[in-house]
């Protein structure tokens, strides 16, 4: 009976140590399908500065870019940021968004 009580007692050991929900955001972050959109939207910015040589030649411009991919987001940099710092902290998850992101780019790039 001992040995019984002792698994019962290491099984709710276990289950109190998980999350309540490890699925749930935190307030303030961005959803998961948008910040694919928004780093899609990033990424595109990014690559026409590249082309252009813009990063190189004007460093504000690089944040008027970005500021206006979260404006049409409606978002700002902060919460970008805090966004991107919660889904970058796990890597699973962090991974199938960016192949998500490639395909969204894929998608923008085919309508052209």
């Amino acid at each position: 009976m001992n040995k019984y009580k002792i698994w019962a007692f290491v099984v709710l050991l276990l289950a109190s140590c998980q999350s309540e929900n490890t699925n749930e955001i935190p307030t303030g972050v961005i959803n998961r399908d948008s910040m694919v959109k928004i780093m899609a939207d990033v990424h595109i910015a990014e690559a026409r500065m590249q082309i252009s040589d813009i990063r190189n030649s004007d460093p504000d411009l690089k944040n008027t870019y970005l500021q206006e991919v979260l404006r049409r987001a409606g978002t700002d940099t902060t919460r970008f940021n805090y966004s991107f710092k919660y889904y970058s902290g796990n890597p699973e998850l962090f991974a199938v968004m960016y192949e998500d992101v490639i395909v969204e780019i894929s998608k923008k790039q085919a309508r052209k």
